[in-house]
């Protein structure tokens, strides 16, 4: 097995350096996504209390959207953060739109079967198991940006193997941020608009030593 995979550090300064000169519209591009996320949200919450068959109803309403809105969304800005870390392109706002625009179809059902396969096994096994398969899933994004012959469960699938010995690597990755996380939380949230492209970009970078890997084992 040939080892491609470098270090946290090296990840986030290369996420740095990717995202240098389009931090701002990176930003805005999730933003984009924040703002609708919050309007259903909000108009959730502020339903009075008599009227709870219609808290009920836009509940159900908020699921629908983040299954069929807010991750397709968050699918497509992915991929737009991986078109930066590659250099194909410097416009983030308008690439999330095209992904999103291009791979509705695959996005929805995989996001779907991720979502089962994530509660059943959480249900049995506490949560735990559901941790452990967003790892093992994390790279499905990418994937079906990347071969769009791959049906839904073939990209789980692949994801699953990709994965396979480098789970914890991607989780000591991510862990390395928690102190940005924090400071986010300070912020009333408004940092998240520069902490998630800082992380997309790292896990983008991530996944294109995972698939250089792939390739060469090949």
């Amino acid at each position: 097995t040939i080892d491609m995979m470098k270090s946290s550090s090296e990840y986030r300064a290369m996420a740095r350096e990717s995202l240098s000169g389009v931090w701002n519209e990176s930003a805005v591009a999730y933003l984009v996504i924040m703002i609708i996320a919050c309007i259903f949200s909000v108009g959730s919450a502020v339903v009075p209390q008599e009227m709870l068959w219609l808290q009920g109803s836009l509940s159900g309403l908020q699921v629908l959207v983040s299954v069929l809105l807010i991750a397709p969304l968050d699918y497509g800005f992915a991929n737009a953060i991986l078109s930066l870390v590659r250099c194909e392109s410097n416009s983030p706002t308008n690439d999330m739109f095209g992904y999103f625009k291009r791979d509705y179809s695959r996005w929805v059902p995989a996001l779907l079967l991720m979502s089962l396969a994530e509660i059943g096994l959480g249900i049995v096994t506490l949560l735990i198991g559901t941790i452990v398969l967003q790892y093992a899933y994390a790279m499905v994004p990418f994937l079906l940006r990347d071969y769009p012959e791959l049906t839904a469960t073939e990209a789980l699938r692949t994801s699953r193997e990709m994965m396979k010995g480098h789970k914890w690597d991607l989780f000591v990755l991510d862990l390395t941020f928690i102190g940005w996380i924090i400071l986010c939380c300070f912020t009333l949230g408004i940092g998240w608009l520069w902490l998630q492209p800082y992380m997309c970009a790292a896990r983008a970078h991530f996944y294109e030593d995972l698939k250089a890997e792939m390739i060469v084992e090949e």
